[in-house]
């Protein structure tokens, strides 16, 4: 979500960065020079205004987004899981009281005009900023598909499917030189991950509409490194093969809720 939320941005320059920067500085300057100027500068009245803005982004606004995207894109499924949470009324609500508290202030609660104007201000951008997150997929649902070898001191290694944030049972195959081992499951334990030469896996249909695959190493110093493989996904009649070793051992792929044959094969070094 950060990555979708910098990109325009990045796309500013390095001078339209260094503004973009230096902004509120700039706007808290001129609002302290202009409260000295009318005689109505005093110390509660900034923390009043920026106690009511930061509370309702960093309370409210900013947990529901981020919330709603990590249940969406989870690449890790918790042990413990509180599903309630994630319920689109309760997470509506919060997002709209404390919108609605922003509006409240700069339309009825403050009167004077600077924090009317900026109460309204940063309600507007608060919608604006949610609009360009909804538009870029930030919400969009994922399925991960994590294959893990762990050098770690009883380190498991493992494959594990998540879909949406919640594990997401598939058919998977393991190719070994001296056979395949076969799963219908949502994660499951690689018994001999050196030996591995490939791995199958025939994703489930559902709404999800990205495919991310990861295929990396936890060293012993519990460092995560990319593991060289070759990626061939076929989803409907669309196929697309990808070298992972280019990518950081990471792919992140479109799909459009048809069948999704998934094929990882490891080049292993010899």
């Amino acid at each position: 979500m950060l990555a979708r939320l910098w990109a325009p941005v990045a796309g500013l320059g390095r001078r339209g960065r260094f503004l973009l920067a230096v902004s509120p500085v700039g706007v808290a300057f001129l609002l302290v020079e202009w409260l000295l100027s009318t005689g109505k500068a005093s110390f509660p009245g900034p923390l009043s205004i920026i106690g009511v803005i930061v509370c309702s982004l960093l309370g409210g606004v900013f947990p529901v987004l981020l919330l709603v995207a990590s249940r969406r894109k989870g690449e890790f499924v918790p042990g413990v899981v509180y599903r309630f949470l994630g319920q689109p009324v309760l997470l509506v609500g919060v997002y709209l009281l404390f919108l609605a508290g922003i509006f409240l202030h700069g339309l009825v609660i403050w009167q004077e005009p600077v924090k009317r104007a900026i109460a309204l201000l940063v309600g507007v951008l608060i919608l604006g900023l949610t609009m360009v997150v909804i538009r870029r997929g930030a919400f969009a649902r994922r399925v991960v598909v994590e294959l893990r070898e762990d050098l770690r001191a009883g380190g498991r290694s493992a494959f594990a499917i998540a879909a949406g944030g919640q594990p997401a049972p598939a058919e998977v195959r393991l190719g070994y030189p001296e056979g395949e081992q076969h799963y219908q499951a949502a994660s499951g334990e690689v018994a001999a991950p050196a030996a591995l030469r490939y791995a199958v896996c025939q994703l489930p249909v559902g709404p999800a509409k990205e495919l991310k695959v990861w295929v990396h190493k936890v060293t012993p110093e519990g460092e995560s490194e990319a593991l060289p493989a070759l990626v061939d996904a076929r989803c409907g009649d669309k196929t697309t093969r990808l070298d992972l070793k280019l990518s950081g051992g990471q792919a992140l792929l479109p799909i459009t809720g048809e069948v999704c044959r998934l094929e990882i094969t490891l080049r292993r070094e010899t």
